[in-house]
């Protein structure tokens, strides 16, 4: 019975992107969803450094309860949290950015269940002079992920949730690898 909630990017030349969160528990009241939604604009403010100027993150204004197999059985109302600007002024390539993993250390199906997060576009600072995330950046956004982990656990704890197996497990190790993330399209 996992939840989720959506944050919404958009650039200044256009391009929509979603980055949704899932969490091991459904809420029981708009207070324990506003919670979340809290928790996850944090997350983004906390990083918004490496964020282009150009880029706004927008929440959502519900919370949704979703059954194992992602059936809807529940809508919380929120009050949507402020939007989140980015800041870096550098250059910037809209489809390159930073991942975060999120380990669970539980085995699906013969396979370790984690989950993914892209935080893209990110500006050229967030890289060195090879092209892989600074350690002060890779250690910002994990501090960011631990707090996200931490502002969530006794309402929702954050999860990653397979739909193709129906099974959610709780975040227990986040990680931010060296090399960046090149989001593609089926185009590309």
């Amino acid at each position: 019975m996992p939840g989720e909630y959506r944050a919404v990017w958009s650039t200044a030349g256009g391009g929509i992107g979603y980055t949704v969160f899932h969490f091991a528990t459904t809420v029981d009241s708009n207070a324990e969803a506003q919670t979340i939604a809290n928790a996850v604009r944090a997350f983004f403010q906390s990083l918004v450094g490496l964020f282009p100027n150009e880029v706004s993150i927008n929440f959502e204004s519900e919370y949704l309860n979703l059954a194992a197999d992602g059936t809807l059985e529940a809508v919380f109302a929120v009050a949507p949290p402020a939007q989140v600007l980015g800041t870096d002024t550098s250059t910037y390539n809209r489809a390159a950015g930073v991942r975060v993993d999120w380990g669970t250390g539980q085995i699906v199906n013969g396979r370790r269940l984690t989950g993914r997060t892209y935080l893209v576009p990110v500006g050229a600072g967030a890289y060195d002079a090879t092209g892989l995330v600074t350690s002060a950046n890779a250690t910002a956004i994990l501090a960011a992920a631990n707090t996200l982990i931490s502002a969530t656990a006794s309402t929702a704890p954050l999860a990653v949730w397979s739909r193709t197996h129906q099974v959610s497990h709780v975040v227990t190790t986040p990680s931010v690898p060296s090399k960046g993330a090149i989001l593609t399209g089926r185009r590309d």
